[in-house]
């Protein structure tokens, strides 16, 4: 697909960015790994300059035989969401306050005897969004549910879930006006489909050009929820699952020059300012089996993440962009 460049005053222009971009900023990274723990990942979170540096920052506190993964962030990077599964115990959504070091387990967020994943906080910290499997008072089946963390309750969501399907993968615009989702329910257009629900109106969005016959999943927003990036095994892509970036606005896909590679491209995340794309790849070059990359879309290239990958497998990335002190 080729690289939609628009000359204006001297500056190139990419679709589904602003007109003029500040200088890089420093990227929060979170992502899990098993780069010390061979059978229980963990959290880990990596800061970059946005050109070439970057560093690891810190993590979760490790809990014994406890896996912790898919994390999110909130956009100023103090709170993560994250799946945690303790051996022999149900899946739960857990968060992790990273200026004071602790975990937060908020009341009546877990209360089920059923596994819950796929955790994704709301950019301003105030919802999260998760799958749970037959939480009493929900479908029998994976739906998604929205928590509310200053209430700290559930909220309802009309018209979000099908109970008749699976629904997945929850992500959240920064404001949590918008939910996208996986979900096999019929009627769609392949194998699972990835859809976005409006709290606002209480419907779900037509995404027009977005899903295909194939298999289109783990869905990402950017933070005023026009930008959803989501991974496809459909045709005509590089190889394998690749990463697409889909703008509501335009309806259309946009070009991702230099991204995808012959393996698979895989659980994608952009930025809230949709100027990044982090996501997983499996390449011979890699430094593991598993291996975070970071795209800037406004260079269009992959940028060096120097201390980011390991031997053991990472993945599960999300990414934001700090503010500057």
């Amino acid at each position: 697909m080729p690289r939609l460049l628009v000359p204006l005053a001297g500056l190139f222009l990419l679709p589904g960015l602003p007109a003029a971009d500040p200088p890089p900023g420093k990227l929060l990274i979170a992502f899990a790994s098993f780069r010390e723990r061979k059978l229980h990942p963990k959290v880990y979170f990596y800061e970059h300059d946005g050109i070439a540096a970057g560093k690891l920052v810190g993590s979760v506190d490790a809990v014994n035989q406890r896996s912790d993964y898919h994390p999110t962030l909130t956009a100023d990077g103090k709170l993560c969401a994250f799946a945690a599964e303790t051996e022999n115990q149900t899946g739960k959504v857990l968060l992790w306050d990273r200026a004071e070091k602790k975990l937060l387990d908020p009341p009546k967020l877990n209360d089920t005897p059923h596994g819950q994943l796929g955790a994704a906080a709301s950019g301003d910290g105030k919802l999260v969004a998760f799958s749970a499997w037959n939480r009493p008072g929900a479908s029998p089946r994976w739906q998604v549910l929205l928590y509310d963390v200053g209430k700290r309750d559930l909220i309802d969501a009309p018209g979000l879930n099908d109970p008749k399907a699976d629904e997945q993968s929850p992500a959240i615009s920064g404001d949590g006006r918008f939910v996208a989702f996986t979900t096999n329910r019929k009627g769609g257009a392949g194998l699972t489909d990835v859809l976005l629900y409006d709290r606002m109106t209480k419907a779900l969005v037509p995404l027009p050009g977005l899903n295909s016959s194939a298999t289109d999943t783990t869905p990402s927003l950017s933070a005023d929820g026009n930008l959803i990036a989501f991974a496809s095994n459909r045709p005509g892509g590089a190889g394998g699952f690749d990463v697409y970036l889909y703008d509501r606005a335009a309806a259309k896909l946009l070009p991702l020059p230099g991204l995808n590679g012959v393996g698979h491209d895989q659980t994608p995340a952009v930025s809230p300012d949709g100027r990044y794309v982090v996501f997983v790849a499996e390449r011979a070059a890699g430094a593991g089996e598993r291996d975070v990359y970071l795209y800037d879309r406004r260079a269009g290239k992959l940028l060096p993440t120097p201390g980011l990958n390991s031997p053991a497998e990472d993945f599960d990335p999300c990414v934001t962009v700090l503010a500057a002190p």
